[in-house]
């Protein structure tokens, strides 16, 4: 089971990639198709499980005989039987190897139906077609796993289901942190408008707001290499780089949309006054982070489920009285966001056909996603991870059964079927600053930025040309031409213009027309 980044995704990736709204078929809940229901009056069956450590610790030295998967086994009525293989390249490689060995498990974790770790799989018929055991035992897969992830080119092809989707831990992970004690030490309220902002930025850049004697090291806005975590002050503007948006028929890029040119002015504004990081193009993550709780950030952005961990204001440096708030990004004369809708779906199971297992995979995942299963997902072993106290649980994330090796992660994440259980209501409910995490998840989904392209899988005409991705991403077009503008290198008109010309004879004008094929046929079904 994946490790989204403990960002989730990349989480969180994570971070990975999500859906606005978690829609149901509206059937009714079937517990009585559940594993444990079916195999009851027999012995257990056995079910083999591949997937990735993700470098998760517990999972990179879980045993055979883990309590954990023991546990699930006795729960679900399935004697499971995971295999970790590596993470990134590693388990990429040795997912080719095994496909090419034939030796397969029961189900197995791959990131599409057509990835490139199983060239021609889907085609060979090496995967199961799920759709009728799913309509005859899934009730719960689709009540809960949203209408649009079954859609998904990752799941399905010409109306068959070929895959059972992961879900991230939620549709929308991403908010603006902002240094409450700040803004109160200011006399300020929580800005709402740009221009909201702008006077925060000033009112940090004179005056000393960590305390350390120098009035020039804190910065309003605290920015990550490669715009990581960052993704603010463009859909203000009318275009956001990292999405693409259906125009006179065409599905474009944003980062080539005129509107962008206004948001680039803005970032360059915002560096020429010293209101954000002047290293923004190689703070990498460490240091950033490090900076931020050295004081030397008043905002930033980050995943909502990392409130409890990487933010808690007692690791902060040398600062008393730490206050943190979680907002909405600014609004704009055309918009606010803070991430770009994805589509949730964290990766997928397949299902072998050769091995008959896919009446019993169903069935598994199908009690996997009931009510009857989520306090393990959650909590994990009763009187062990939690007890109950007075008709309800108590759980500390801080408690060694849960803490040692991240040994909560496993049975949340690694061998949760489901995805990512962090943010179930289970765990929020026995979390610290709850209410402030339920509401930062609210937040997270109203700042969603609409993607006309949710669901399009990687195009051909940029697979062999990296500079070309849409986004900031390191080594692009984009990036490079944003960050020569930014320090003053270059005049932001002639340079904009002269990278959309670029991008589009080096192969984006190809990529539109794929894309917007793409989009015409995927949106007729």
């Amino acid at each position: 089971m994946s490790k989204a980044k403990k960002t989730l995704a990349s989480v969180f990736a994570v971070s990975l990639v999500t859906a606005s709204v978690l829609a149901g078929c509206g059937a009714k809940e079937e517990k009585g198709t559940g594993a444990a229901d079916g195999n009851a009056a027999n012995t257990p069956k056995n079910l083999s499980i591949l997937t990735s450590h993700a470098n998760a610790k517990y999972a990179m030295q879980a045993k055979d005989d883990d309590k954990y998967i023991k546990e699930l086994s006795k729960l679900s009525n399935y004697n499971l039987k995971y295999e970790f293989l590596g993470h990134g390249n590693d388990f990429t490689q040795q997912m080719t190897v095994r496909f090419a060995s034939g030796e397969l498990p029961d189900m197995i974790r791959t990131d599409s139906i057509n990835s490139t770790m199983h060239p021609g799989a889907l085609e060979k018929n090496v995967f199961e077609d799920l759709t009728p055991l799913i309509e005859k035992y899934g009730q719960n897969l689709k009540k809960k796993i949203p209408e649009q992830a079954w859609k998904s080119p990752k799941v399905s092809k010409d109306g068959k289901i070929f895959g059972i989707p992961t879900l991230a831990a939620l549709p929308a992970t991403r908010v603006v942190y902002i240094r409450q004690d700040w803004l109160d030490k200011l006399g300020m309220q929580q800005p709402k408008t740009v221009d909201d902002w702008l006077k925060y930025f000033e009112a940090v850049k004179k005056t000393d707001m960590n305390g350390n004697g120098d009035p020039n090291d804190e910065y309003g806005f605290y920015v990550r290499e490669n715009l990581i975590y960052s993704n603010m002050f463009f859909s203000e503007f009318g275009a956001d780089p990292n999405a693409w948006y259906l125009k006179n028929g065409q599905l474009q890029p944003g980062m080539i949309q005129p509107e962008m040119k206004d948001g680039i002015k803005f970032w360059k504004s915002l560096y020429d006054n010293g209101y954000i990081n002047p290293n923004l193009f190689t703070n990498k993550g460490a240091d950033w982070m490090g900076g931020i709780k050295q004081g030397k950030g008043g905002a930033w952005i980050h995943d909502v489920t990392n409130y409890n961990t990487d933010w808690n204001v007692a690791n902060f440096v040398n600062e008393k009285n730490v206050k943190l708030s979680l907002i909405e990004a600014p609004v704009g004369t055309k918009g606010k966001g803070i991430a770009v809708q994805g589509d949730q779906i964290g990766y997928v199971w397949v299902v072998p056909a050769k091995n008959k297992k896919a009446e019993d995979v169903i069935k598994f995942l199908d009690w996997v996603w009931s009510d009857a299963a989520e306090e393990f997902f959650a909590l994990g072993i009763k009187d062990y991870n939690y007890k109950i106290e007075n008709g309800k649980p108590k759980w500390d994330m801080n408690d060694p059964a849960n803490k040692e090796n991240d040994a909560s992660v496993f049975y949340q994440l690694s061998i949760n079927p489901r995805g990512d259980g962090r943010m179930l209501d289970k765990v929020l409910e026995v979390s610290p600053n709850t209410d402030a995490v339920k509401s930062g998840i609210k937040i997270a989904e109203q700042n969603l930025i609409k993607n006309d392209a949710l669901h399009m899988p990687t195009l051909q005409s940029l697979k062999t040309n990296p500079e070309l991705t849409v986004g900031t991403g390191a080594g692009t077009l984009f990036l490079d031409m944003f960050a020569k503008v930014i320090t003053g290198k270059e005049d932001v008109d002639s340079a904009f213009d002269k990278f959309v010309a670029e991008w589009k004879r080096r192969g984006g004008e190809a990529a539109i027309k794929e894309a917007t094929d793409w989009y015409n046929a995927f949106n007729k079904k």
